[in-house]
C-alpha cells in the first residue's frame, strides 16, 4: 500500500494548497509552443449566435495577445523563507493566451504550526490548475477553468487576504481557507467584470469577492479532494452619451474536484464547476433591445475527467475529456422598465477530447506533444450552428 501511495502522489502531484512550512524555492520554466489547427470555421461570426471559432475553445480562442502559430511562454514560481514564521510567495505566468500576469505575490505569517495568514495579490487556489506545476503533462490543460478566457475572473488571484488552517485527523490531513479579495485595488484587473461586458467604454466602480476552499487528503490513499466558493459582487457605468447606465452584477461559482491514483503509475482526476452570472443594466437613455436596460442570467457548467500514466521517469501521458456548457437567458425592458421583451435562451455546448506525451531529456529540457479534439453547438429556440476542430501542438521548454 505505502509503494501505491507514493507511486499515486508522485503521478498525480497533490495539490497541497495551503502548505504552512513553505521551503525557500523557486522554479521557471520557458519555451515556445508550435500549433497546427484546422477549424471548421476560421472566425466568429457577428452578432456571434451561429458557428463559432472561439467556442471551440482552441489555442486561438479570445488570445490576449495576437494569436501566432508559434509563440513563447514563461512562468516563474516560488517562495522565500524570512524567518521560521514569514514567508513570500510568488506565480507569474506570460503567454498568448493571458498576457502578463501576475497570479501572486503575497507574504505569508504563520500564526502557528496549524494556522497562518497570507496579504498581497493572493491566490483564490479555487481550482486545480496544472498551471505552475513543474512536471505540468498539458500544453493546454484538459479543464476549461484553467485556460479559456471565460474564466479568467475565477482563477488566479487578485489583491486580498487569507486565513488558512491545517489540521490532521487519523488517516486525514484537513486544509482550510477563507478569503476576501479587491481586484480594482492598485489598478491590478480595472476591466474584470466577470465575461459581460456591455460596451467598451464600460467603466466597473466596485469589485468585492468573498470565498473559501476546503482541501482533504487521505494520507493512506492519497485520495485528495476539493470543494471551492467564490462570490463575486460588482457594478459598473455606462458613459456613452446614447447609454449612460448603471450596471450591477453577481457570481457565485462553486468547484469541487477528486484524484487518485490507481496504480503506482496510473491517477485519475475528476473536477466540477458550475457558476451563476446574474446581472442587470439600467438606463434612462437607452431604448428597448439596446445593450442596456436588461436583466441577464448566464450559467456556467464544466466538468473533465483526466487520466495520467507515468510511463517512467522521463515519459508521462495524460489523457482527458471535458465538457463545458454556457446557458444565457436575457430580459430587454424599454426605458420606463415597464415593458420588456424576453430574448430567446441562447446555449453553447463544447467538448474536447486531448492527449498529451511529455518527455523529459535531462538537464532541465522538455518537451510535450499535444493534439485535441473539439466539437461545439450553439443556437436557441429550435435554431442550431455547430463547428468543430482539432489542434496538433509541439512544447519546446526549459525548466530551472
Amino acid at each position: 500500500m505505502q509503494s501505491l501511495v507514493i507511486g499515486g502522489i508522485c503521478a498525480f502531484n497533490s495539490v497541497q494548497a495551503f502548505d504552512l512550512s513553505p521551503h525557500t524555492k523557486w522554479s521557471y520554466q520557458m519555451g515556445v509552443d508550435s500549433w497546427q489547427l484546422n477549424p471548421s470555421i476560421s472566425k466568429d461570426s457577428n452578432p456571434g449566435f451561429s458557428e463559432e471559432n472561439t467556442n471551440l475553445l482552441l489555442p486561438n480562442a479570445a488570445t490576449t495577445w495576437d494569436y501566432k502559430d508559434i509563440s513563447p511562454f514563461a512562468t516563474v514560481t516560488g517562495t522565500t523563507q524570512f524567518t521560521s514564521n514569514t514567508s513570500f510567495a510568488l506565480s507569474a505566468r506570460a503567454d498568448q493566451t493571458v498576457g502578463m500576469r501576475l497570479d501572486e505575490a503575497s507574504f505569508q505569517y504563520n500564526l502557528s504550526p496549524s494556522l497562518g495568514a497570507r496579504v498581497g495579490v493572493v491566490n483564490y487556489k479555487t481550482s486545480w490548475c496544472r498551471t505552475y506545476e513543474p512536471n505540468n503533462g498539458w500544453m493546454r490543460e484538459i479543464e476549461a477553468i484553467c485556460v479559456t478566457p471565460q474564466f479568467r475572473d475565477v482563477t488566479g488571484g487578485a489583491p486580498g487576504a487569507q486565513i488558512f488552517a491545517s489540521n490532521t485527523l487519523g488517516d486525514y490531513l484537513l486544509q482550510g481557507q477563507v478569503g476576501i479579495y479587491r481586484p480594482l485595488e492598485f489598478n491590478y484587473a480595472p476591466k474584470e467584470y466577470g465575461n459581460l461586458i456591455p460596451s467598451k467604454g464600460f467603466e466597473v466602480k466596485s469589485n468585492r469577492k468573498v470565498g473559501f476552499n476546503i482541501n482533504v487528503l487521505n494520507l493512506q490513499t492519497a485520495v485528495e479532494m476539493r470543494l471551492s466558493y467564490l462570490r463575486a459582487n460588482q457594478s459598473g457605468y455606462l458613459p456613452e452619451s446614447n447609454l449612460k447606465g448603471d450596471s450591477r452584477q453577481t457570481s457565485d461559482l462553486w468547484y469541487w474536484a477528486i484524484g487518485s491514483p490507481i496504480t503506482p503509475q496510473t491517477s485519475i482526476r475528476v473536477t466540477q464547476l458550475l457558476q451563476s452570472q446574474k446581472s442587470d443594466c439600467t438606463s434612462e437613455i437607452a431604448a428597448m433591445g439596446s445593450a442596456c436596460n436588461l436583466d441577464l442570467e448566464l450559467l456556467k457548467n464544466s466538468t473533465a475527467i483526466e487520466l495520467a500514466y507515468r510511463i517512467n521517469g522521463a515519459n508521462l501521458l495524460s489523457l482527458g475529456i471535458s465538457r463545458t456548457k454556457f446557458d444565457l437567458s436575457q430580459d430587454f425592458y424599454n426605458p420606463a422598465r415597464d415593458q420588456h421583451t424576453k430574448a430567446r435562451p441562447f446555449y453553447i455546448n463544447t467538448q474536447q477530447v486531448a492527449a498529451a506525451w511529455r518527455h523529459d531529456w535531462g538537464q532541465g529540457l522538455f518537451s510535450i506533444v499535444q493534439i485535441i479534439q473539439s466539437n461545439q453547438k450553439n443556437g436557441s429556440n429550435g435554431l442550431s450552428f455547430a463547428s468543430h476542430g482539432n489542434a496538433v501542438g509541439l512544447r519546446v521548454g526549459y525548466q530551472f
